[in-house]
């Protein structure tokens, strides 16, 4: 079955049209390349400000459970959840608002970003030198439709997969800064000691 019958795949908003030159009180939190991080998701330091001339249509805008994809590599997939709604989505990404009944989002995230559908999307790039890929790649992509509660158990397994993996790197980071404050002290005792 291809992703275009389960869902409405478009590309994000071309700006120039609807960009103020200054600000307007019409603003946006605004999607760049640089706030997605590798394990898709936002980082919210890095979104960009986007003052708008009027208020823009609400396809051009995150909603919750919208699957939002880099037109470019490395082609992540971002799930867009409470905290990234309302954000601006820009031609450089592509939107996916799936049919609930027959795919879930969460679902739809994962599958996005597995390396071996990134590999199809790197197959079917552009010749350019970005190697963007097009909308209609995911429209006409093709995918098993799975039983909604085999979805739900491979997108909750994602789930818990991806919260594991950041409480480990917050770990990592922890513990960095725990041995590098307890040599420091240990050297500022021997520097002191002499």
């Amino acid at each position: 079955m291809k992703l275009g019958e389960m869902a409405i795949v478009r590309s994000g908003l071309v700006l120039a049209r609807k960009q103020a030159r200054g600000s307007t009180g019409i603003r946006y939190p605004l999607l760049n390349l640089r706030s997605i991080s590798p394990n898709g998701s936002i980082d919210r330091k890095q979104l960009d400000v986007f003052d708008a001339v009027e208020r823009l249509a609400p396809e051009y805008v995150s909603r919750i459970d919208d699957v939002v994809v880099r037109m470019s590599s490395p082609y992540t997939a971002v799930l867009i959840d409470k905290t990234s709604a309302g954000i601006v989505i820009s031609s450089n990404f592509i939107i996916i608002r799936c049919d609930k009944s027959v795919v879930l989002p969460e679902y739809l995230f994962w599958l996005l970003n597995r390396p071996e559908t990134k590999r199809a999307i790197y197959e079917n790039t552009s010749s350019n030198m970005l190697g963007a890929v097009k909308a209609k790649f995911f429209t006409d992509f093709d995918m098993l439709p799975l039983p909604m509660e085999d979805q739900r158990k491979i997108a909750a397994m994602n789930a818990l997969a991806i919260k594991e993996t950041q409480l480990l790197h917050r770990l990592a980071d922890e513990k960095e800064r725990y041995y590098n404050q307890l040599i420091n002290t240990i050297y500022e005792e021997i520097k002191r000691g002499q």
